[in-house]
């Protein structure tokens, strides 16, 4: 699937910004795969084993971040085509997304992945015994403001949605607006916002 809406919507918000980026450095990219059905995960798993083509993937489903919504791969495109050789160009929006917070495939040890990347702080195998199936996972942003309970006529019910339009706040987290707030959470909203300011002054 290539649908950005698909994605964990704070990954929505940096997928967005790293291609009016790259636009902004002369680079056309196009994304090419967001959220990964099972089928499809399992049948790139099974190419170069046992379909034919390369390797290209080292999981099953669903322990690639593309099944939960975490990850999307994008191509370069040059002259109004995609261009899988030019890996200086693929090098260089590696950079870019970093530079926005992502993790890029790139800097993988066991099997590169440049035009890879994800939404860091997420572990497969705690997001497994946490959610079970990713379907579970996904439901918890998908539905949006559902999980944002007694926030309607709240003082703070603009400033909540308007970091959560932008995957600040994340549904994910139940958010409840008079909840008690942890230092680590506290560091986390200053953090991403900080992100998220830095990387719209970067996209001008």
């Amino acid at each position: 699937m290539r649908d950005i809406n698909l994605l964990h919507p704070r990954l929505q918000v940096l997928c967005r910004q790293l291609v009016e980026l790259a636009r902004r450095n002369n680079i056309t990219i196009v994304i090419t795969q967001t959220l990964r059905t099972r089928e499809e995960q399992d049948a790139l798993y099974a190419q170069g084993r046992t379909a034919a083509g390369k390797i290209v993937t080292n999981v099953r489903y669903p322990y690639s971040m593309h099944c939960w919504g975490l990850a999307f791969d994008f191509a370069v495109v040059i002259g109004g085509k995609v261009n899988w050789d030019r890996l200086d160009l693929y090098d260089r929006v590696g950079q870019l997304g970093k530079s926005l917070g992502l993790r890029w495939g790139g800097d993988f040890t066991t099997l590169k992945d440049r035009p890879h990347f994800e939404l860091p702080g997420y572990d497969i195998n705690r997001l497994i015994a946490e959610y079970k199936t990713p379907e579970r996972f996904i439901a918890t942003f998908k539905e949006g403001g559902a999980v944002f309970y007694d926030l309607v006529n709240h003082w703070a019910e603009r400033d909540v949605k308007w970091l959560a339009e932008r995957g600040i706040v994340q549904p994910a987290e139940r958010f409840r607006p008079n909840d008690p707030l942890t230092r680590a959470e506290a560091a986390a909203l200053i953090a991403r916002s900080i992100e998220y300011i830095m990387g719209m002054i970067k996209a001008t």
